[in-house]
């Protein structure tokens, strides 16, 4: 890796270290109420590195890095997600996306709403800086699939849209549990499909409360009219490492 990527890493994972001890420490102050249940929400922050950043189906750069810090909480029956991630590759310049997510289940399906916004602007769907997805996902025997339909708000993404499927539980294998997990993207402008891919992972324990999350994500290019980095994007295997703390 080298010198910049090196001292980028290092910088992530001191801003993930404080952003989580403080939010984790700041778990005292509530005094009841909404405060105290979005104070007291459990604080997730982890590392990635991979061989190659590789977003919603096109290869952006090699010697991938990432640092994020994310929370879930429960208000009056939605689940709230929301996470800061901190990334770079060779090829572009570091950046910074805000996610937020609300999830409702509603009888068998779960009904949500996402926000995100990307500093750089992400030129992958088409040079958009903000977006919002509205999202429908239900079980189907061992899996959950789901459908997520992207607006840009900013900029443009030539209307983005994925299908998701998560085996649910893990596969249990060789005395060890493995992840699995397939998207197929598409855009509504070329009425195109842009890419398949699927992620296997799985995790280990370490010392320090980490765990660490091996993984190999497979990608099948499949987009012949759609624009922007999808024309020139070709299949990938990407494979990588995630390091993670709850606290």
């Amino acid at each position: 890796m080298n010198m910049k990527l090196k001292n980028v890493l290092y910088s992530m994972m001191a801003a993930v270290t404080f952003a989580a001890g403080s939010a984790s420490g700041s778990t005292v102050a509530g005094n009841g109420g909404i405060f105290s249940t979005i104070l007291s929400a459990p604080i997730e922050a982890s590392v990635t590195a991979a061989s190659k950043e590789v977003y919603r189906g096109a290869a952006r750069g090699d010697n991938f890095v990432a640092a994020k810090v994310d929370t879930t909480v429960d208000l009056f029956g939605v689940a709230l997600d929301a996470g800061l991630t901190f990334k770079d590759n060779d090829a572009t310049d570091l950046e910074t996306v805000f996610s937020a997510k609300a999830t409702k289940t509603l009888g068998d399906y779960d009904v949500s709403v996402v926000f995100n916004y990307y500093t750089e602007g992400s030129d992958v769907v088409g040079d958009q800086t903000s977006e919002v997805g509205f999202g429908v996902a239900k079980g189907v025997g061992p899996v959950d699939v789901s459908l997520t339909q992207f607006l840009a708000l900013d900029g443009d993404n030539e209307g983005y849209g994925e299908v998701g499927v998560d085996w649910t539980p893990a596969i249990n294998l060789v005395n060890k549990e493995w992840y699995v997990k397939g998207a197929v993207g598409y855009v509504l402008e070329e009425a195109e499909l842009t890419h398949a891919q699927v992620t296997v992972s799985t995790d280990f324990e370490l010392p320090w409360e980490l765990t660490a999350t091996p993984f190999v994500t497979a990608v099948l290019s499949l987009a012949d009219e759609a624009g922007g980095v999808w024309a020139d994007a070709d299949s990938e295997v990407v494979v990588g490492v995630r390091v993670g703390r709850s606290f």
